[in-house]
């Protein structure tokens, strides 16, 4: 049985929204307003992975569109945070960066793009 891109872009966001959390926990100089909105990115991507990891209908692409705001605004309230660190903001910034991509092109964030710093920008 085969992966598909869907899946991978799950477990991949998975993966960086886990290090986003991780790292707002170990900072503790973040303010608790991006500390909340990070934790609806989570409550959003439980809500929403069981659609997006589906077969691509309709209720997929709503499901990919409702994640990507959530993820939208944890990546504002990082980059707005003067408390975040570095680490954290490139953490929230990579984790969004991997849904916002499938839904521009339908696949998984590659790797040339993903190694390059969100925050250069």
């Amino acid at each position: 049985m085969t992966t598909t891109i869907s899946k991978q872009v799950c477990v991949q966001l998975d993966s960086r929204l886990t290090a986003a959390e991780a790292a707002l926990a170990a900072d503790g100089m973040a303010c608790p307003v991006l500390e909340a909105v990070v934790a609806e990115f989570r409550r959003k991507f439980a809500k929403t992975r069981p659609a997006v990891e589906g077969d691509p209908a309709p209720g997929q692409r709503e499901a990919v569109v409702e994640l990507e705001q959530a993820a939208d605004s944890a990546k504002w309230a990082a980059l707005a945070d003067p408390g975040a660190s570095e680490q954290i903001k490139l953490a929230v910034v990579a984790a969004h960066d991997s849904i916002c991509w499938f839904k521009a092109t339908g696949c998984l964030l590659e790797r040339e793009y993903a190694e390059q710093d969100p925050l250069a920008c």
